[in-house]
């Protein structure tokens, strides 16, 4: 018979951390994450974490953190690009996240970006936007429509079934013809495509606004 070996205790830091916070988000969800299944993950007791982490949510500030890197790398560098391919690209990177990290996602869509790595994420990209001489009040308008489109279509693609269809709305379906054949379009397969039009239209918004405010 053999004894009952403990959990390997991890050697502490805040990055290791925060990422076994994340991996245990992705693996179980934000609502079963908590600082003591965390610890036992880790091999510690919980309270070791708040050495690291002052809050829970503090932690998860660290794992909203980790999450955005992937987004802001793309402007990490030369601020000399365009700032439209700038948020295209800051676009297209929050929505991998929602692909990589479905568990997780909600943490970006629900809680303030209030750290110092979330702070100058945007301080790059308002800069950014200054050095092509684009006003704040624009900066602010297309940055917080463009957000509020990426995180609202990636949870509604994330609540979207992926399986077979529900029995009830595949009876509405029939009764309802019309929706029935638009809804084609709505299929999983399409989503790219329908992500890709919905943003450039907001993209090509901001290129006009922005040669009209250089016109004046």
């Amino acid at each position: 018979m053999t004894a009952k070996t403990a959990p390997r205790k991890t050697e502490l830091s805040q990055e290791t951390i925060r990422t076994a916070a994340l991996r245990l988000i992705d693996a179980e969800g934000l609502d079963k994450f908590s600082t003591r299944k965390l610890g036992r993950k880790l091999g510690c007791e919980a309270m070791a974490i708040y050495w690291y982490y002052k809050s829970k949510d503090a932690l998860l500030d660290a794992v909203v953190d980790k999450l955005m890197s992937s987004v802001g790398a793309g402007i990490a560098g030369d601020l000399r690009g365009d700032w439209i391919d700038a948020l295209r690209d800051v676009a297209h990177a929050y929505r991998r996240i929602a692909h990589e990290h479905p568990k997780a996602f909600p943490l970006l869509a629900t809680r303030r970006f209030a750290s110092e790595d979330t702070y100058a994420f945007l301080e790059r990209l308002f800069t950014l936007a200054r050095e092509h001489e684009i006003d704040d009040r624009t900066t602010a308008r297309f940055y917080r429509v463009v957000s509020s489109y990426c995180s609202g279509f990636a949870l509604n693609e994330l609540a979207s079934p992926r399986g077979p269809q529900d029995p009830r709305a595949a009876g509405l379906r029939r009764k309802f013809s019309t929706v029935a054949e638009v809804s084609t379009w709505l299929a999983p397969e399409y989503l790219d495509e329908l992500f890709e039009f919905g943003l450039e239209l907001q993209l090509t918004a901001l290129a006009r606004a922005t040669r009209g405010e250089r016109a004046r």
